[in-house]
């Protein structure tokens, strides 16, 4: 990351905001395509957002506040798809299963 040299401002690279830009083409092409009802297409949208936060802090690369929002974002995301992963296991349970069986 550079410095303007006549500020403390940090000035992004090219490349971030090309990336920011291709995760907002990204996050629209999943909602145009699966929309949000869906427990996985919700996951997938969530993930591309804690991405592009994640992505909107590397401008402040050096900052311990952006160190912990970007580590927020890492765990927001990972719930999200642990989450993801119980409901499709507990739903595939109950589509083979049954709604009638008792588990001990």
């Amino acid at each position: 990351m550079k410095r303007n040299i006549h500020s403390d401002i940090r000035i992004p690279p090219a490349g971030l905001s090309g990336a920011l830009d291709m995760l907002a083409l990204a996050r629209k092409a999943v909602d145009d395509a699966y929309g949000s009802d869906e427990q996985l297409a919700r996951v997938a949208l969530h993930l591309i957002d804690c991405a592009t936060d994640a992505a909107a802090l590397l401008g402040r690369a050096d900052d311990l506040d952006a160190a912990r929002e970007s580590l927020g974002s890492a765990r927001s995301a990972v719930v999200a798809a642990t989450a993801a992963v119980r409901l499709t296991h507990d739903g595939r349970r109950l589509a083979h299963d049954g709604p009638n069986v008792v588990r001990t």
